[in-house]
C-alpha cells in the first residue's frame, strides 16, 4: 500500500460506516468502534503533523538567518515566513493539519450519532 492510500485509510474506514449507515440501522457499539479507530488515526496523524511542523519550522529558521539576496541585509520575518511557504515542507505541514483536523471532525460527529442512538433506544425502552 502506496503512502497516498494509507493517508486515506481514515477517509476510506469513514466512507465504509457511512454506506453501511445508509443501507442498515447501526448499532451505539458499531458508532463507538469506528470512533475508536479514528481515535487511533489521530494520534498518528497527530504525531506525524507534529513531526511537520518541527520540519517546516526548521526551514523557516534556515531561512530567517540567511541574508536577504537582493540587499545583502538581514532577510525580514515576513519575507521568511513567505519563502518558507513556499516549500514542499509547507505542503506536507498543511495537509497533516488538514488531515488531523478532518479525523476531529469524525469523531466528533460520531459522538453526536452514537448519543442520539443512545437517546433513541433509552426512548424506545
Amino acid at each position: 500500500m502506496d503512502e497516498e492510500t494509507k493517508e486515506l485509510d481514515y477517509m476510506n474506514d469513514y466512507n465504509e460506516f457511512i454506506q453501511k449507515f445508509k443501507l442498515t440501522e447501526v448499532s451505539a457499539e458499531e458508532v463507538g468502534a469506528l470512533i475508536m479507530h479514528q481515535t487511533n488515526y489521530y494520534i498518528r496523524y497527530n504525531v506525524k503533523l507534529g513531526d511537520a511542523l518541527r520540519k517546516f519550522s526548521a526551514i523557516k529558521a534556515n531561512f530567517q538567518s540567511q541574508p536577504d539576496p537582493q540587499t545583502g541585509k538581514a532577510i525580514s520575518s515576513s519575507k521568511a515566513e513567505i519563502l518558507a511557504d513556499n516549500t514542499t515542507e509547507a505542503n506536507i505541514y498543511e495537509m497533516a493539519r488538514i488531515h488531523v483536523n478532518n479525523i476531529q471532525e469524525i469523531i466528533n460527529s460520531m459522538k453526536s450519532l452514537q448519543k442520539g442512538i443512545m437517546n433513541e433506544y433509552a426512548g424506545s425502552q
